[in-house]
């Protein structure tokens, strides 16, 4: 009885199992049937959340999504910037980046961590090519990391030259690529830009106009971003010739007031202030400002005659005297002046020689040698001690209309010729930032109504090539 009760119910169970349901299938069947559904059901929901998660996964994962410049010519100190999809661990972007070729410089990165922005500490290599990679490995803030090597480069713009057109009309600014010939117009003004010069950047160009009568302006034309901004308003004046100091904090210029009885002046402005400061007195006729590396101001006093150095810092003043008053250059280290002088040999002798004037030693010298030679026009080269000047021989023998263009360097003390065309006066020499070569500006004396030439000859005389008609006031740019 025990055992046939422990039999009863399993009979009766296997019964039920193999009982046949509606439709002709038995409840086991029916069971399989739905075990095998619910399987291949979990299955699927496990590959769409598998999938769900690796599609969430590959959103998280950091991408670069761009490159700024887009283009593919990057110019001057341009700055590079890496685009993120995704905040990143900064330490470990830095530790997988490279710069090929290797270049001193400073990274940055914005408040979100999404943009890597790179600075160069000078301008990138002229002509060159430039290439970022990021290797595999840098980590996001959800230590996510980026799964793909990321590439990519840029050309480097040849060295551009740029200068004033048309000689004898509205001048406006030109650039020029002196490898491939093209210029392209830089400013459009109906009255002309009056004077420009290149900021210590490269990167900007900074130059006065006079858009209506009787007022001027000075702007800045910024060539990396393409932007021009309005710097000054002279309404009651004309402002002109301006020079912004080495660390970029003062614009210096020229500024002559339209009040009668009123002497010109140089004037500096205070670029994050806005304050003006006046360098001369209210009854001194001061001219030409020009900035060194190390923070002078020169100006040349026509008043007093003589070249007045004045440091905005520690508000010291310097005065050399001087009867000239020809344009200067400063060496590129700022310790030393370069300008002009009369020296009077005889009474009818009376040539104009260079004169090197040491602000640290507060000492000057004659750098003319012979009585009948006259120099002028000097330009210091962008390091070291050479510059290039105009000469020619006042002795009646070797006399010449012109002036050639000379190189002389102060360490040697060596000085020779790098032109011989005795009818072409040469002047505004403009060093290439590598120092290899030179533009300048020659006209015919033998035939005054010709425009002026702009030309440009290596450094060592090689290679003469004209490159603009009408052209003058050259500069190198990036």
């Amino acid at each position: 009885m025990r055992r046939g009760s422990l039999n009863q119910p399993l009979k009766t169970v296997k019964s039920a199992l193999i009982r046949e349901e509606p439709g002709g299938k038995t409840l086991l069947e029916n069971s399989i049937i739905i075990v095998s559904m619910n399987w291949k059901t979990w299955l699927l929901i496990g590959i769409v959340f598998l999938v769900a998660f690796s599609l969430l996964g590959w959103q998280l994962v950091p991408q670069v999504d761009g490159v700024i410049p887009q283009e593919e010519e990057i110019r001057g100190r341009q700055t590079l910037q890496v685009v993120f999809s995704r905040s990143m661990d900064p330490g470990s972007v830095l530790e997988h980046i490279r710069l090929e070729p290797a270049y001193d410089g400073e990274f940055s990165w914005s408040e979100d961590a999404t943009v890597l922005t790179f600075t160069p500490q000078g301008s990138w290599p002229s002509g060159g090519t430039v290439v970022l990679e990021i290797e595999r490995g840098p980590r996001s803030r959800f230590r996510l990391p980026l799964l793909r090597v990321f590439s990519t480069s840029w050309q480097v713009s040849p060295t551009s030259l740029v200068y004033l057109w048309p000689a004898d009309g509205e001048s406006n600014l030109y650039q020029l690529n002196p490898v491939n010939g093209q210029s392209q117009v830089l400013t459009e003004l109906a009255n002309g830009v009056l004077e420009y010069s290149i900021g210590p950047d490269r990167q900007k160009l900074y130059y006065s106009t006079s858009p209506q009568k009787g007022t001027s302006q000075i702007l800045v034309l910024d060539l990396a971003a393409g932007q021009t901004r309005l710097l000054l308003t002279c309404s009651d004046g004309t402002c002109t010739a301006p020079q912004v100091s080495a660390n970029g904090k003062w614009l210096a210029y020229e500024y002559i007031s339209h009040s009668a009885g009123t002497l010109p002046g140089v004037q500096v402005l205070d670029l994050q202030n806005e304050s003006q400061v006046d360098v001369g007195e209210g009854d001194e006729y001061l001219e030409k400002p020009l900035w060194s590396a190390s923070g002078w101001l020169a100006c040349y006093n026509q008043t007093l005659k003589g070249y007045q150095f004045w440091n905005p810092v520690s508000d010291e003043v310097i005065f050399l005297p001087n009867d000239t008053g020809g344009d200067g250059s400063w060496s590129a280290d700022g310790r030393y002046f370069l300008s002009t002088k009369i020296v009077f040999v005889s009474d009818n002798l009376a040539p104009r020689h260079l004169e090197l004037f040491d602000i640290v030693e507060r000492t000057s010298q004659d750098l003319s040698r012979g009585s009948y030679l006259e120099d002028l026009n000097p330009s210091f080269a962008p390091s070291g001690l050479r510059f290039a000047f105009s000469r020619k021989s006042l002795n009646p023998q070797d006399w010449t209309p012109g002036r050639q263009l000379w190189i002389m360097d102060l360490e040697s003390g060596d000085a020779y010729p790098l032109t011989d065309e005795v009818d072409y006066q040469h002047t505004s020499f403009a060093w290439h930032p590598d120092g290899g070569q030179i533009a300048f500006v020659r006209y015919n004396q033998a035939a005054l109504s010709d425009p002026p030439e702009l030309w440009v000859v290596s450094a060592d005389g090689e290679d003469p090539l004209r490159l603009v008609i009408n052209g003058f006031a050259p500069g190198w740019i990036p």
